[in-house]
């Protein structure tokens, strides 16, 4: 890495950010993905980061304001971790930590008190991150599903 920064999404980091969305959910159909990330960008209770080493794009997290419960908090609203990546070869430099640093401040400028995310359960990789920068499990769910016979 040489030069990092860490901007406030901007319309030409779409792209980028779409790129790096489709390989964070890389077994979900792509139109599903673009329809997520274009409500994102409709709503002010959302903010992305963008990180970039040299002006490229190499991570980027996407926050929001949860006022309905998150489990585990005692507040209203809460900041609330949508999204995280970072590209492979960017990883265990500490920029996930930076990226959720930039998130939490603007949580704390909302008004936030804490931060809510969520992760897989055999994602075992962004559960130890999570608690790596201070976050606690909260609760473990299993969903299920079952169709209906005529």
């Amino acid at each position: 890495m040489t030069e990092l920064t860490i901007t406030t999404y901007e319309e030409q980091d779409y792209s980028d950010w779409r790129d790096m969305a489709l390989k964070l959910f890389n077994d979900y159909p792509a139109e599903e993905i673009e329809r997520g990330l274009k409500s994102i960008l409709k709503k002010s209770s959302q903010q992305t980061f963008m990180a970039k080493d040299d002006g490229i794009s190499v991570g980027f997290i996407s926050t929001s304001l949860r006022v309905d419960y998150v489990e585990g908090s005692t507040t209203s609203p809460v900041g609330y971790i949508d999204m995280i990546y970072v590209k492979n070869a960017h990883r265990k430099h500490g920029l996930a930590r930076q990226l959720f640093e930039q998130a939490e401040a603007w949580a704390r400028r909302k008004g936030c008190t804490e931060m809510g995310s969520d992760t897989w359960l055999w994602n075992t990789d962004a559960q130890q991150f999570h608690e790596k920068i201070g976050f606690r499990k909260e609760d473990v769910l299993v969903h299920y599903i079952k169709t209906i016979k005529e």
